[in-house]
């Protein structure tokens, strides 16, 4: 069965290789056991969907509509909890029915490849109990994303507790998936003239 991790930090891990993940999305193919790595290339066969969604979630733009649900981690831990397990045995159905990514995710303590490690053993362990519920091991994959969108503000174990989660996202979902919004660079003003009055400043 197939694993697909994001290496989003590899070139801060000086592990003394180059990633081949071009701009934009190209997921890793590490087979159960294997060791993985940037080498390792995506195999599957072609689905947009499926790319347009992981894509989003590599951004941290993904359509609510499309999250089954997501379920939250301790600190430090992937083992899921008896009080989110209800979360999963509620979807479980609908996760037979479909694709699903299983995306996983840490706070900002902890070093970069620490934290890669822990996002996708809370994404396996999500995976593992689905898969004990009867959902289908082949029509899920997994994303690790480490802290690449944990609030790097959080400043104790409690503040930090929305980003310790793994998100189960419906691959067939159908709706619309924007693109990430542009940020507009501030113009500057223009100045006055002579005499007259500061013209007001309006918010960007």
């Amino acid at each position: 069965m197939k694993r697909f991790t994001f290496l989003l930090a590899i070139a801060a891990l000086s592990v003394g290789c180059t990633s081949r993940i071009p701009a934009g999305f190209n997921p890793l193919d590490r087979p159960t056991g294997g060791s993985g790595g940037p080498d390792s290339i995506d195999t599957r066969s072609a689905n947009a969907r499926r790319d347009s969604l992981a894509a989003a979630i590599l951004a941290g733009n993904i359509p609510q509509e499309a999250i089954l649900t997501t379920v939250y981690f301790d600190f430090d831990k992937y083992t899921v909890s008896a009080s989110e397990r209800a979360k999963i045995d509620a979807v479980a159905g609908r996760v037979k029915a479909t694709d699903v990514i299983i995306a996983g995710y840490t706070d900002h303590f902890g070093t970069e490849e620490y934290n890669l490690g822990l996002s996708d053993r809370r994404a396996q362990s999500v995976r593992e109990y689905l898969v004990k519920s009867g959902a289908n091991q082949a029509k899920s994959e997994i994303m690790a994303l480490g802290s690449q969108h944990a609030d790097k503000n959080a400043a104790g174990r409690q503040s930090g507790a929305k980003d310790r989660k793994a998100i189960i996202v419906d691959v067939n979902y159908s709706g619309p998936i924007a693109a990430p919004a542009a940020k507009s660079a501030a113009r500057p003003a223009a100045p006055a003239a002579a005499g007259s009055a500061p013209a007001p400043v309006t918010a960007l």
